[in-house]
């Protein structure tokens, strides 16, 4: 790692006495970032890697680690808790060992990072991290011994993740060293995750390790594809490991190379380990004059399938410089990852450092979780046909002549005119439902093991994937900031949220590219649960409308009457409402024949099948409207006065979770946003009074119940003396209307369409 210049200079001598663990920002590498001085000296804490690609690592302050790409099954080193992560370093990941002769005595053998020297005062050890979040770097030096250690993690896709290594002789005098250093418990590719959780030791068998001694390539593979069934099963793609930097060393594949060095015995090799944990181990010498360093690489990627590792094996035979192109490829996917993170207006340069950090990384993990739009406001039409045919491919059929007129990209406002210019409402709705976001992943990490992500940025041609998937409130969270640089999606990011809400005025549990998804009832897992997260509907729903409206004023009033979004038919029922008081906690039935009606419906029709369908057969189509109107009614059906919005839908908002409080009681954060929705709807309908709009004969009947319960009790409501009678008596009557509601649509659908004037609206909010 050249060009190394800290703004603190390392010290020449040792310290007195262990300091206390000291933060700042220095420049190393000729960048910025963040040094904490004995961080080893803190309470162990968990870190990941960012990269411009599917490439994924978390690791521990300590060292343990855990990498791949895509998800967890792309693993190069077990995916474990975090609480494991924080002991792996004793037997997965990096292991350095350093024997220095010495004048009298027998040598010395130096392990940076281990447990042994953690308090020596002859000890001192940094770690540092880039502002940019992608590049992390381990330093130890030894005063005593005249040597400094580090190494650094960084990932491009070219290459994988990439580990630079750097000895460093500070003492007065050469130094004539032999090392072994590499990485321990490399895992082969091709067991999913929950097969090493649950079967390691099997995988264990199936294990196989290979050293190429031509050029040092390490394939980690399995014998076979792992099943009990009698067929046969060839793993086709293995992790690989290479060394670059170091002209001579010799190879090893078990652990007794480490044991071996350690007592200064010969250390045994190997070209093939079978049944065992695989390990990448390098034996070299250096010789090294005062203040002289020496850098090499150890390269780690996963799933590379026979082409991959036949080239990669050729260019390290060929002699190509694949020094100058790891740099190079490092550099460039630095660059890419801040052009993902300046699109969104991530960078700023202010008077404060930490602010200036904090908030490109706010804006890095938000596009991470909720995807970045790759070209500002473009739409690549090849990927648009694709994701027609993945939601109707009926109306990709339809669609197909006036798509092929059209040029390779176009404008997001563009595509929106064109829509409105077909007469074809599911064309339109679609065209409104559209977002070619990239980068996105559904959340996950060994802090929550339940959640499964996985990175798509690519289809098994290298091809530019566009997706994005995760649960509803961190994706709408996430596109509230997204829509702040990417302002004309705000309309599509509306549509997309209202077009997945139920009749209920819920909504279900996941969002994707390709629709929605649900939980279903697992009994014995127990990590499995139905239910709604009611807040969701309010709260997010909300910033983005007023989002919009702060971009384009005029937006939603146009979209009031246009009846191109939709329902999610989610195949929950809530109970009627005298079930809801018996027991709060049990609210909802899953409809097994109704699930299993969807499923159907999605085999034949395409990922719209989720939808709620008239009795044609088609999407049921309602106007914005209709669609704002129903959870603010959800809402005030579950109203307590001067308590708030009853959470009986078996989950709790999540605000109010936060704070500890468990579903079944009264949410005030819904309240109060429900109060700023209703302020937001009046200011809206206030501009379009003289309009007459139709709604949902259904909807609107639950709509004037619910208002002729409100105007009966304004005199009541208005008091400061309610009781508990008094509110009960209100509950029961929204309750009972909620309940009556959904009766008649879960039975029968929408009947009809009945005129609502927005003066009533306005009236009501």
């Amino acid at each position: 790692m050249e060009g190394r210049s800290l703004r603190t200079p390392l010290a020449a001598s040792a310290p007195a006495g262990p300091p206390a663990p000291a933060g700042s920002f220095v420049t190393l590498d000729g960048e910025t970032v963040y040094r904490i001085a004995g961080f080893h000296r803190l309470a162990p804490f968990l870190m990941s890697l960012a990269s411009d690609t599917d490439l994924w690592l978390f690791i521990a302050a300590s060292g343990g680690l855990t990498a791949g790409r895509i998800d967890a099954d792309g693993s190069l080193f077990p995916y474990i808790t975090a609480d494991q992560l924080y002991d792996a370093h004793r037997h997965t990941g990096p292991l350095t060992l350093v024997r220095v002769p010495r004048a009298q005595g027998a040598a010395v053998v130096w392990e940076p990072f281990a447990d042994t020297d953690a308090e020596s005062p002859a000890v001192e050890k940094n770690l540092y991290k880039n502002v940019l979040g992608n590049r992390l770097v381990f330093e130890e030096i030894h005063h005593e011994l005249g040597l400094a250690f580090r190494y650094r993690w960084a990932g491009c896709d070219e290459f994988g993740w990439v580990r630079t290594a750097t000895l460093e002789n500070k003492s007065p005098a050469p130094l004539r060293i032999s090392l072994l250093d590499g990485v321990r418990n490399v895992l082969p590719f091709g067991a999913p995750l929950a097969l090493h959780q649950q079967a390691s030791n099997l995988v264990e068998a199936y294990k196989k390790s290979e050293l190429d001694a031509a050029t040092g390539l390490g394939i980690f593979g399995l014998t076979a594809g792992i099943t009990d069934r009698a067929e046969a099963l060839e793993m086709l793609r293995a992790n690989t490991v290479w060394c670059w930097g170091i002209e001579r060393f010799r190879g090893y594949l078990s652990l007794g190379a480490a044991s071996a060095f350690r007592q200064g015995r010969a250390l045994p090799g190997e070209s093939v380990l079978n049944g065992r944990r695989g390990n990448y181990l390098l034996g070299f010498d250096l010789e090294l004059a005062p203040g002289q360093s020496k850098d090499w690489h150890l390269v780690l990627d996963s799933g590379r399938d026979h082409v991959q590792i036949v080239a990669l094996r050729q260019r390290l035979l060929d002699g190509e410089d694949l020094g100058a192109g790891l740099v190079g490829a490092l550099r460039q996917a630095s660059e890419n990852l801040r052009a993902t993170v300046a699109s969104a207006d991530g960078l700023q340069l202010t008077g404060h450092p930490e602010s200036s950090a904090h908030h490109l990384a706010n804006v890095l993990f938000n596009n991470m979780r909720g995807g970045v739009f790759a070209d500002g406001h473009a739409v690549p039409l090849a990927d648009f046909e694709d994701f027609l045919r993945v939601r109707q491919r009926a109306v990709q059929e339809r669609q197909a002549a006036r798509l092929a007129e059209w040029p390779p990209t176009l404008d997001i406002q563009a595509l929106r005119a064109a829509a409105r210019a077909s007469g074809d409402a599911d064309f339109e709705r679609l065209c409104h439902e559209y977002l070619p976001l990239t980068f996105g992943r559904r959340h996950g990490d060994p802090s929550r093991p339940w959640n499964r992500f996985s990175i798509r940025m690519r289809n098994d041609q290298g091809e530019r994937v566009y997706y994005y998937e995760g649960n509803w409130r961190d994706i709408f969270q996430n596109w509230e900031a997204l829509g702040t640089a990417f302002p004309a999606f705000l309309p599509n990011m509306v549509a997309k949220f209202v077009n997945a809400s139920t009749v209920d005025g819920f909504n279900p549990y996941r969002i994707t590219r390709d629709g929605v998804d649900w939980e279903t009832p697992a009994p014995n897992a127990p990590w499995s649960n139905i239910g709604y997260w009611g807040d969701h509907q309010i709260v997010y729903l909300l910033r983005l409308l007023e989002a919009l409206h702060a971009h384009d004023p005029a937006a939603l009033g146009a979209l009031l009457d246009a009846e191109i979004f939709s329902y999610a038919e989610v195949p929950y029922r809530l109970k009627p409402y005298a079930e809801l008081l018996r027991d709060p906690r049990a609210t909802i039935e899953f409809d097994a024949e109704r699930a299993a009606r969807i499923a159907e419906r999605v085999a034949r029709l395409g990922t719209d099948g989720k939808l709620l369908l008239g009795p044609d057969g088609a999407v049921q189509h309602a106007n914005l409207l209709e669609k704002l109107l129903v959870p603010a009614l959800s809402k005030l059906s579950n109203l307590v006065p001067d308590g708030g919005i009853w959470m009986n839908t078996q989950r709790p908002e999540w605000n109010d979770a936060n704070n500890a409080l468990a579903a079944g009681g009264l949410s005030v954060v819904t309240l109060c946003y429900l109060r700023r929705y209703l302020a937001f709807l009046a200011d809206l309908l206030a501009e379009h009074t003289e309009r007459t709009l139709p709604v949902a004969v259904e909807v609107v009947e639950w709509f004037e119940r619910i208002a002729s319960i409100l105007d009966n009790e304004e005199a009541l409501l208005a008091g400061s003396a309610l009781t508990p009678g008094d509110r009960k008596r209100l509950l029961d009557a929204v309750g009972s209307a909620f309940s009556s509601y959904r009766e008649t649509v879960y039975r029968q659908g929408f009947s009809a369409r009945r005129g609502l004037a927005l003066q009533q609206g306005v009236a009501f909010c």
